[in-house]
């Protein structure tokens, strides 16, 4: 299931993270990046437009994908609770769509849009915490599309097939083929031997 997440809503709701801290966006998004190659999960993050930093989109709201994760910054003029509810209001499978925030006002327009899936900040908040541990070294990680990607274009190279041994020889036929061999020189020489015509 996709996350839809309100940006300034979590980086608002966790301890690690300040609103006042010029950086905050891309700490939030480090993390993100993280929890996404982590649990393979698709992500959507919503940010207000940025007073400095990012320059303001032109014709819309300025969007890059890396992976999994998409970083949406409202266009000038906009705000993140906008292009959240056009986001909500336009999904496809509102069942299948998980809205990450504690904004009382966008919760209540995506459960009046018939979204059932909704997780305040401060689940992500907490989910983000215990993947930014160190896995244990009997963890396995998540396989991501990326990867599904990568082995499609690059796919690992089949092992060669393993010729089978062929059988040993009979020692009674080896015999023969000797005794046959020594026939023949026999036989050559003596020929050799009684010359031409006889």
């Amino acid at each position: 299931m996709p996350l839809l997440v309100d940006g300034h809503n979590v980086i608002g709701r966790s301890p690690h993270l300040s609103l006042s801290d010029r950086d905050d966006e891309a700490k939030l998004i480090a993390q993100l990046r993280l929890f996404v190659a982590r649990t393979g999960k698709r992500l959507t993050v919503v940010f207000d437009p940025s007073p400095m930093g990012n320059p303001p989109a032109l014709w819309g709201d300025d969007q890059s994908a890396q992976g999994n994760l998409e970083i949406i910054y409202a266009a000038s003029g906009r705000t993140a609770d906008q292009v959240l509810r056009e986001r909500i209001a336009s999904a496809k499978d509102k069942q299948g769509l998980i809205l990450v925030t504690s904004d009382a006002a966008i919760v209540e327009f995506a459960r009046r849009c018939g979204l059932k899936q909704i997780r305040p900040a401060e689940w992500l908040v907490r989910a983000l915490r215990q993947v930014a541990q160190p896995p244990r070294p009997d963890d396995k990680p998540a396989r991501t599309a990326d990867l599904d990607e990568w082995l499609k274009l690059f796919p690992e190279p089949l092992q060669p097939a393993v010729q089978p041994k062929p059988p040993k020889p009979d020692a009674a036929a080896i015999k023969r083929q000797r005794r046959l061999e020594q026939l023949r020189r026999q036989v050559e020489r003596q020929r050799r031997l009684l010359g031409p015509g006889e």
